[in-house]
């Protein structure tokens, strides 16, 4: 435990203002310096991811362009968890009391969460080594999917012990490979996939109702759009594909024709993420209608996505930013 208390005590070390965990009135403070230095670290590989699908649509490698996305999403999602303590935090940190061993655990989860910025690194390494040579692209992006699998469990344990005291469990036994595997579990309903008209939003500090519903039907799945009203503010919340969420706006752009693999919107560049077709069902004050969209979807560095839908008799464009659940709070109407 020496070598880990000194590992995780040198990288403490390197951040101005970091104290460690020794001093018990500062180990709130230690805590916040040291998620922000990891965060930091963390946004520069999610950079270098960033770079990585811009070379793979350079490539014409469009089919792991869209894979690539949704692991940008993934670490975006664990970058944004990793800045922001959960609930409870404080009175752990301000405890009177706490063991030595509780320590000890805090600084194995700190060590694994910052040589994951090396693995992290290593495996874009080999991710980009891949795409640039168009040979086992595949192989490359389930490595980083799997690495990144990794680094959001760690953050779970972390989180699970330091809001709730639950420490991680035991190794499981490798002769439990012999036993019957069990069934999968259906996952439950996305919540987001469930909001009606006048189910309220709060985002932002802003309350808005639930003004409309668009619901797009392609083969892969569902994904949706919600018309947000508050007075006369008004926004659009974009759920899916691969339930991201989306805060966008409504914008005026002039759109080119045809649409580019690239675009340039308010001083941003996006690539494209995905387009294609849909069957639509629109819900609102005035009723319910069925119809088709042509929608491209473009994306853009920290997480800025920018939507094309040509609805035949007009064209819509939406620009906004990937949020995290714990940003958006739903409120159902009974």
């Amino acid at each position: 435990m020496g070598d880990l208390k000194s590992t995780v005590t040198s990288i403490g070390n390197a951040i101005p203002g970091y104290s460690g965990y020794q001093s018990k009135e500062r180990r709130r403070d230690a805590d916040r310096i040291l998620r922000e230095r990891l965060t930091n670290q963390y946004n520069a590989q999610r950079d270098r991811l960033t770079r990585i699908q811009q070379d793979a649509v350079r490539g014409n490698q469009l089919a792991l362009v869209s894979d690539l996305e949704s692991a940008n999403q993934q670490l975006s999602r664990f970058i944004s968890r990793l800045r922001v303590a959960p609930t409870g935090y404080a009175g752990w940190f301000d405890a009177a009391q706490i063991q030595e061993a509780d320590l000890d655990l805090i600084y194995q989860f700190d060590a694994s969460l910052a040589n994951g910025v090396d693995e992290l690194s290593g495996v874009l390494d080999g991710l980009q080594n891949a795409v640039r040579e168009k040979q086992d692209t595949g192989k490359a992006y389930y490595a980083l999917r799997d690495e990144l699998d990794t680094l959001n469990q760690r953050l779970d344990a972390r989180e699970e012990f330091v809001a709730r005291g639950k420490r991680p469990a035991p190794s499981a036994s490798p002769l439990g490979a012999l036993k019957d595997k069990p069934a999968p579990v259906p996952v439950g309903a996305n919540p987001y996939e469930q909001l009606k008209i006048n189910d309220a939003i709060s985002y932002d500090k802003t309350d808005y109702l639930v003004a409309g519903r668009i619901t797009y039907s392609v083969a892969a799945g569902k994904f949706y759009a919600y018309l947000l009203r508050d007075r006369d503010n008004q926004k659009w919340l974009r759920v899916g594909p691969n339930n991201e969420l989306v805060v966008a706006d409504e914008v005026q752009f002039g759109v080119p024709s045809p649409l580019p693999e690239a675009l340039s919107y308010a001083g941003k560049n996006y690539t494209l993420a995905e387009q294609g077709a849909a069957n639509v069902q629109v819900e609102g004050a005035s009723g319910n209608q069925a119809g088709s969209v042509n929608y491209h979807r473009y994306s853009g560095d920290g997480g800025a996505r920018l939507y094309v839908e040509d609805w035949g008799a007009e064209v819509r464009v939406q620009a906004g930013s990937a949020v995290d659940p714990f940003e958006v709070k739903l409120y159902r109407k009974l």
